[in-house]
């Protein structure tokens, strides 16, 4: 990769150093491929992010690779249970893991989430529906304790950020990761990676009946 100083590389671009700067403030993950000796070094193919014709042809790489991937995403879907292709057919809004600060058992997570889903409901199921399908499984990387994913639906959307402001406060001392939900990013295919089989889960909500989920996990069974 071939670098230029920042002056050359401003005076390249047409931008002020400040300008440039303020790029690589708001965006870490580019800043990180810049240099510091003495003076910051700026690759010369940045030069892509001030140049409307070369984004425009990466972005048209990008959709082609958004593309394939889709199209994986949609040949693991035709191959899952017919419980996960049920659940990748519903709307979502957000992805959320839950890291508890202490090791905890299976019942607990399973407790802690049953415990969410009622404050949720009690607080705004008369305002919209609300849904959670959740699993319960074991931490890869250590020998005891538990976590929590979740993925969660909130109709009115006026209310989805307050809702998952609502989900962190539940697991305040704990660690919540959140994101929106988005169907190509596979977050369903991750937490059913291991199909539904023997996995605790659940799927608790206030519409179920009316959105046609009926089901029946062997060692977890809801009534709907």
């Amino acid at each position: 990769m071939k670098y230029e100083n920042i002056d050359a590389f401003a005076q390249r671009v047409g931008k002020s150093r400040r300008t440039i700067f303020r790029f690589y403030s708001k965006n870490p993950e580019y800043k990180i491929e810049t240099k510091k000796k003495g003076e910051r070094l700026i690759p010369i193919a940045h030069k892509k992010f001030w140049n409307t014709e070369i984004l425009v042809d990466d972005n048209k790489a990008l959709s082609d690779s958004n593309r394939m991937m889709r199209n994986l995403l949609d040949y693991l879907h035709e191959n899952k249970s017919p419980l996960a292709n049920k659940f990748w057919g519903l709307d979502w809004s957000f992805f959320v893991s839950v890291d508890y600060k202490h090791e905890r058992s299976k019942n607990y997570s399973i407790t802690m989430m049953n415990k969410l889903y009622e404050m949720l409901d009690e607080k705004y199921g008369k305002e919209t529906t609300i849904r959670i399908f959740f699993i319960t499984e074991p931490f890869a990387n250590r020998n005891n304790g538990q976590h929590n994913h979740l993925m969660v639906y909130v109709e009115n959307k006026i209310l989805g950020k307050v809702v998952l402001s609502q989900i962190k406060k539940f697991f305040q001392h704990d660690r919540v990761d959140s994101s929106d939900y988005t169907k190509y990013k596979g977050g369903l295919f991750y937490m059913t990676k291991e199909g539904t089989q023997g996995t605790d889960w659940d799927i608790l909500g206030n519409n179920l009946k009316v959105e046609g989920i009926k089901y029946e996990n062997k060692g977890y069974k809801k009534t709907v």
